[in-house]
């Protein structure tokens, strides 16, 4: 009697072993997203326009001057999900090669934990108060927005796909990261069987 229940306690752990396995292979379509590389040529160029047939919104024309190599800027939201928008600022260039090699520094200057968000400090100051988010003063409670402590970056990472440069917001590298290839995977859906 103990050898079959042995026996069934094997087969019950190894059909959730499985199961887990088809349900994780299966999963929510964010490997598809987090697959795409943070710097990625697919041989194209895009525009805001291309953005907006996906459903980003824009908010706000940056001007470029002092955008080192960039043609435009701007400043918007964009989600699967309508009601749960989130922030981006994406900046085109001429090539795939200016965005990588003319945008990534000041890409990396407004992004992570580091972000330089000072305006006397930063080599481009244009849109630096959408860079920022406050943190709410925790004894405040949750109404308080702590606008003395408005300098969190709000950009934790940033995507280079094609001729352009994608801030991601997330509150940390993996979210903003999951962000920007959310994005991507709308504009570039993969090819079947890819």
């Amino acid at each position: 009697m103990r050898r079959h229940s042995s026996f069934s306690f094997l087969v019950l752990a190894m059909g959730v072993f499985v199961l887990g396995a088809i349900v994780s292979s299966c999963g929510d379509d964010n490997s598809a997203a987090s697959a795409i590389p943070r710097i990625s040529d697919p041989g194209k160029t895009f525009t805001i326009e291309d953005l907006q047939a996906i459903g980003f919104k824009k908010s706000k024309t940056y001007d470029v001057e002092g955008l080192i190599g960039a043609d435009s800027a701007y400043y918007g939201f964009w989600a699967i999900d309508t009601y749960d928008r989130k922030d981006y600022e994406v900046r085109f260039f001429p090539s795939h090669s200016d965005a990588v090699e003319l945008g990534t520094a000041q890409a990396d200057e407004r992004s992570g934990e580091d972000a330089i968000l000072g305006e006397d400090e930063m080599s481009w100051p244009q849109g630096v108060k959408d860079a920022r988010q406050c943190k709410g003063d925790v004894a405040s409670g949750p109404v308080s927005h702590g606008v003395g402590s408005c300098k969190s970056p709000k950009y934790w990472d940033f995507s280079i796909y094609a001729n352009m440069i994608l801030l991601c917001a997330g509150g940390d590298v993996e979210t903003a990261q999951k962000l920007c290839g959310e994005l991507l995977v709308m504009l570039e859906p993969p090819e079947d069987g890819a």
